[in-house]
């Protein structure tokens, strides 16, 4: 399934890092696979940032494949690379690793990816790239446009369709293309992308494209520890995009791009420890088919919706978009912290998708646990439980000791009916909401309701909103529940 982050749409700098070459007996770097590694600059590469490199970078790289894999060493230069003319090979039991630098030519126009299997279907296992630059050099590739419906123009850097024990490691990419890193297959397995410094720059005058830099559609993933930078005017949209399987994406920092992350159809994963900035949206849950057994816990969530001039946006949310209607169970969403950017006066809003956690999807949701969540200004809603569309239900959910600050903190008077620090609506079953706090901060009071329920034309059945806590510097929020709500547990 390709990128869903259409469906929602519409900071430079550097980090050193070193690499040690070692040289054994032979006067080579040594490899993982205990074999002399081959020096591109001694199979003829210049590296001096202006002649072309890519016949013997490909040459060289041809030739190990050949061999049946080994590694290859990239030393300090800059080595131009034409991926317009040809795609440089991979292929199983390689290691590529080195400080140097792999640039793209200046106007090489469009191209599909600069490393590919050959042919593209055919298996990489056990492949390494770690501790070299590559730079796509976007600005000066006035040439090419990239359009999503040609993958001959995606400007992939990496194209892996099917292997195991993928590594991609400690690197500096500047990336332009729809999905820079692309591990994508149904046999892709053990994917590990580690501490590397990824920069999204959009070239002044190509039209805003959907894309992710990685792209990971496979089992075992981990992503870690990564940092992601762009800007607005750059347009990039989604930092991380991962399809069916299960794994860990942990520890990583995402600043101004749209979307911190998209997590499709996944089980038994988990997203911990992630600094998503300057984002409309934090952490997207998609689910197609089946989403089970996933943990959002201890991320960060810097949401400047205003700055984007967005009319929805949220810090963790499934997806509520028709043709993603498949089933959540099994969700635990805790310790995160979700902040919105502040609101001073009325703008375009749209109340249905609005809040820092959301649980709200055209799809069954069973089994979720929200807990110890802190939620900053949600513009219209803090927590969302539950669908407005009789054909879907949401059942056994408990949101639980979670803080949330100034929920209906938009101006607009069309938002102000259904704000609330939490709602819960739709088909109903066994929800429980209890011992959250809600403050109302805002002087002169902003939001109206601190709970808010919708049951007409819909079944409750054991909805209890109860002791919770809540504050109020000016005025007073409403009590929105409808009667079917148990606003007190009964005694024991």
């Amino acid at each position: 399934m390709k990128q869903l982050s259409m469906a929602l749409l519409l900071l430079s700098g550097s980090i050193g890092l070193m690499f040690q070459r070692e040289e054994p007996a032979g006067g080579h770097a040594g490899s993982r696979l205990g074999t002399s590694a081959v020096d591109i600059r001694e199979r003829g590469a210049a590296g001096n940032g202006s002649t072309d490199d890519t016949a013997p970078i490909a040459a060289a790289f041809g030739d190990v494949c050949a061999s049946g894999g080994g590694t290859i060493y990239i030393p300090s230069g800059t080595y131009i690379i034409d991926p317009g003319a040809a795609s440089i090979p991979l292929c199983s039991n390689l290691v590529v690793q080195g400080p140097g630098t792999f640039k793209v030519k200046p106007g090489t126009g469009d191209y599909r990816s600069i490393f590919a299997a050959a042919p593209p279907g055919a298996a990489v296992d056990n492949l390494t790239f770690s501790g070299v630059t590559v730079d796509q050099n976007a600005s000066a590739n006035t040439t090419a446009t990239i359009k999503v419906a040609d993958a001959g123009t995606h400007q992939n850097i990496w194209q892996v369709y099917a292997g195991t024990n993928l590594h991609f490691e400690k690197m500096h990419l500047y990336v332009s293309g729809v999905n820079p890193i692309n591990v994508n297959g149904a046999t892709i397995s053990g994917v590990y992308i580690e501490r590397n410094f990824i920069v999204f720059r959009k070239r002044s005058g190509q039209p805003p494209f959907d894309n992710s830099s990685i792209y990971i559609d496979g089992d075992n993933f981990h992503v870690t520890d990564n940092t992601f930078v762009s800007t607005l005017a750059d347009s990039a949209v989604t930092a991380i995009e991962i399809h069916s399987g299960s794994g860990s994406v942990a520890g990583n920092t995402i600043d101004s791009y749209e979307i911190g992350m998209n997590l499709v159809d996944l089980h038994g994963a988990s997203a911990t420890g992630n600094n998503v900035r300057g984002a409309g949206y934090g952490i997207s849950l998609w689910s197609t088919k089946t989403m089970d057994s996933v943990t959002i816990a201890e991320n960060t969530a810097s949401i400047v919706q205003v700055t984007r001039k967005i009319p929805v946006s949220w810090g963790i949310a499934t997806a509520f978009i028709n043709g993603t209607n498949g089933a959540f169970s099994n969700l635990r969403i805790s310790g995160n912290v979700v902040t919105f950017e502040p609101e001073s006066s009325p703008r375009e809003i749209a109340g249905h998708a609005n809040y820092g956690v959301g649980l709200q999807a055209l799809g069954n949701i069973s089994n979720a646990l929200v807990l110890g969540n802190q939620i900053v200004r949600a513009p219209v809603r803090g927590i969302t439980v539950g669908v407005a569309d009789a054909k879907y239900t949401t059942a056994r959910v408990s949101v639980r000791d979670n803080q949330i600050v100034d929920a209906g903190s938009n101006f607009s008077h069309g938002a102000s009916s259904y704000s609330a620090a939490i709602a819960v609506q739709g088909n109903l079953s066994s929800i429980e909401v209890a011992r959250n706090r809600l403050d109302f901060l805002s002087i002169p009071f902003i939001g109206r309701y601190s709970y808010w329920s919708s049951e007409t034309g819909f079944t409750f059945s054991d909805v209890v909103v109860a002791d919770n806590y809540s504050t109020a510097a000016t005025g007073s929020p409403a009590n929105g529940l409808t009667p079917s709500v148990k606003q007190a547990y009964p005694r024991q």
